[in-house]
């Protein structure tokens, strides 16, 4: 179920007067469970199957941990293992067999595999996985203690943030849960902050984001009838229209949550006003960035481990980064990327800017670097293949070399 149908908003006012008005208090935490089923079974019912198995392996590795002594190092590091092997198993198998095995074809020429799978990916597998692996890790790492059977459903089954996020901390949410000594009240201010939000995402998406496309097509099918500029233009508005579309949908996914009494993570702040892309990335998509970091990049060591290992774990992780936005090349090529430029950027924090005074006046400057390096990596990011991004960065190099039939004399 898509945030900006005319499915969604019948479906999403319905819950909102059946929450408030309709179902005992006692009962509201079962019903936003029923309605998280309801909202993912409108995809296709039978992942809704894989998704409850999945949940339901989670929640057993949860308790398996919980009840073996911290001493058992062994017992819970395996049961660990198992629990984030069958979550990343899965998202692994239904997101990228068929690139796996469409790359291994192109190296062998198809000789190695005669058939290409194709998978339907089930919907918000990636953020399931994300949000599972989060909850079995804090668990064995002991920052959760307690993981009811109730709680955990209603954290997993929590439709507002199902589609796009933000991706959800267990620790934030749990106690937001109504209980029967805090059920809790409809507030006026919070619900016209809620509709607010969603009008806003809305008008984001629907208005300025799909606006952009006509804008965009020189970097899906660059050729002879475009010019040097309409690339430029096209660049500028993948730039506005990613923006747009992603903070659009965080907006309805915090109006939706608010409307519900519930109180979730902002996912961005103003990161194309960054002075550099360290900042940047702890602006942008905040909730996978912080995941990413907390989960990956400090488990490899984070930046302990000297220049080389500190560039090594950012271009590694960015790789991930990119692989988990799309299972294409372009995509890890854009989080090498961006890998490259993370690792740049502490170089230069270890090595020469400690030697450098501090300039102020430089900050408009460093903006607009800053922009420019993120928006000339999105074009990886739109371009369907590694080939047509190659041709935009060519013509893009090329100011004064053009074929298209508007410039020609």
């Amino acid at each position: 179920m898509i945030f900006n149908t005319w499915l969604f908003a019948l479906f999403g006012f319905w819950v909102f007067v059946l929450y408030w008005y309709v179902v005992p208090k006692r009962w509201r935490p079962e019903f936003v469970m029923v309605s998280g089923v309801v909202f993912y079974s409108a995809s296709i019912p039978a992942y809704t199957v894989l998704i409850a198995a999945l949940g339901i392996a989670t929640y057993g590795t949860v308790q398996w941990i919980n009840h073996t002594p911290m001493e058992d190092h062994r017992q819970r590091r395996l049961a660990l293992t198992i629990g984030v092997a069958a979550s990343v198993g899965v998202l692994a198998f239904f997101k990228y067999t068929k690139f796996f095995a469409a790359t291994i074809q192109d190296v062998c020429k198809g000789g190695c595999i005669h058939t290409v799978p194709n998978l339907i990916v089930p919907l918000a597998v990636s953020f399931f996985t994300f949000e599972f692996v989060h909850v079995l890790v804090d668990v064995y790492l002991g920052k959760l203690k307690r993981v009811t059977l109730r709680d955990f459903w209603v954290f997993t089954l929590f439709f507002p943030t199902m589609v796009a996020g933000p991706i959800k901390r267990y620790q934030n949410f749990v106690p937001q849960i109504p209980r029967t000594t805090n059920l809790g009240s409809l507030n006026h201010l919070v619900f016209a902050a809620g509709v607010f939000r969603i009008i806003l995402g809305l008008a984001k998406k629907s208005i300025i984001a799909d606006s952009m496309n006509p804008l965009i097509q020189p970097l899906l099918t660059p050729g002879p009838l475009y010019g040097w500029w309409d690339y430029v233009t096209g660049t500028l508005a993948y730039t506005a229209k990613i923006y747009f579309d992603f903070t659009g949908y965080s907006d309805i996914a915090i109006g939706c949550a608010a409307l519900l009494g519930f109180q979730i993570l902002e996912n961005f702040d103003r990161p194309y006003w960054s002075q550099n892309i360290s900042i940047f990335w702890r602006r942008w998509h905040m909730s996978l960035s912080s995941w990413i970091r907390d989960y990956i990049f400090i488990p490899l060591g984070g930046s302990h481990r000297g220049k080389v290992g500190t560039v090594a774990n950012l271009t590694v992780v960015m790789a991930l980064a990119g692989l988990w936005h799309g299972a294409a090349w372009h995509f890890v090529v854009w989080g090498l990327w961006h890998g490259a430029g993370l690792a740049a950027h502490r170089v230069w924090q270890l090595s020469i800017a400690k030697r450098l005074p501090v300039l102020g006046a430089l900050a408009p400057l460093s903006i607009v670097g800053t922009f420019a390096f993120v928006a000339l990596g999105w074009v990886l990011f739109a371009s369907p293949t590694l080939a047509i991004a190659g041709t935009v960065y060519s013509e893009l190099l090329h100011p004064f070399h053009s074929s298209a039939p508007a410039l020609r004399h």
